[in-house]
């Protein structure tokens, strides 16, 4: 979970980039591929925990205090909504999703926004049943979608597989098996995919850039250098990255300044980013 919320703050910034870059197509090749130089910070003063992050942590209240999920998700999200815009001067979550909190619409949304809070189901549950089950019971309430109901269980379950053992190799193969296609070229996408907030457009993307991966942080490099949505592709990506590398001590204590303190308790009583081997 701790995975997500890295890709999430990470990868925060560079979206602000990409979105001013849209009218033109998108961001450049070169200004995408900067992140791969090892020299560039992953962690700066622009960086901030977006909506990612925050429904994240909402998944995981509602399983450890066994709450329902559509009430945690509207609770920490009014909580942030109350603050007025982000830091970059934007509404801190979507229109269509703002509409659902308030209770004037209901979840039919096919976005990523149910893939990217949903790592916490695929690290809490212990059987692949469940794990199914309750991550379709945490993205209906918002994302009432075949495509956003697909791509999110698509996550939660390669989650409980990598932790579990599985290999990318195999991984892979389940994927394109029971799910959706992975066969992109990450210099192609680097050079030419552009931005998408749809799951389907989004989600299988990111999983492949933890497929072409050898450790935690060269899965946040690569899913920032494909550009896009970065936030929520580095935070999709780094979920998996977790559950098969585990995450950098440096890096958690990197990421604890950009924290709200609510989320804190995933660092200090959770011990989910042990190293896998």
């Amino acid at each position: 979970m701790l995975g997500a919320i890295i890709g999430d703050v990470v990868g925060s910034y560079y979206e602000v980039l990409e979105v001013k870059e849209i009218k033109n197509g998108h961001r450049s090749y070169e200004e995408r591929i900067k992140i791969l130089d090892q020299n560039t910070p992953l962690f700066t003063e622009n960086s901030s925990v977006t909506d990612d992050s925050i429904l994240t942590f909402a998944i995981y209240k509602a399983i450890k205090e066994n709450k329902p999920y559509e009430e945690m998700l509207k609770y920490y999200a009014k909580k942030e909504i109350d603050l007025g815009k982000d830091m970059y001067g934007r509404s801190r979550f979507g229109k269509g999703f703002v509409e659902w909190v308030n209770g004037n619409t209901e979840g039919t949304s096919y976005g990523n926004g149910a893939s990217m809070r949903i790592s916490p189901v695929g690290y809490l549950f212990d059987t692949l049943e469940e794990v199914k089950q309750e991550s379709y019971k945490a993205t209906i309430p918002s994302h009432n979608h075949e495509e956003s109901i697909l791509c999110a269980e698509a996550v939660s379950t390669s989650i409980f597989l990598l932790r579990n053992g599985m290999s990318k190799e195999e991984l892979k193969e389940y994927i394109e098996k029971n799910y959706f296609k992975l066969d992109y070229d990450l210099e192609d996408l680097r050079k030419n995919y552009k931005f998408s907030s749809k799951s389907i457009n989004s989600v299988p993307q990111a999983i492949f850039t933890f497929l072409e991966s050898n450790s935690f942080e060269e899965t946040i490099r690569n899913a920032i250098s494909i550009g896009g949505d970065t936030d929520t592709i580095a935070c999709i990506a780094g979920s998996l990255a977790e559950s098969y590398y585990g995450i950098p001590q440096e890096l958690l204590e990197q990421v604890k300044p950009y924290l709200k303190d609510y989320m804190k308790e995933l660092l200090d009583k959770e011990k989910v980013f042990q190293k896998r081997w």
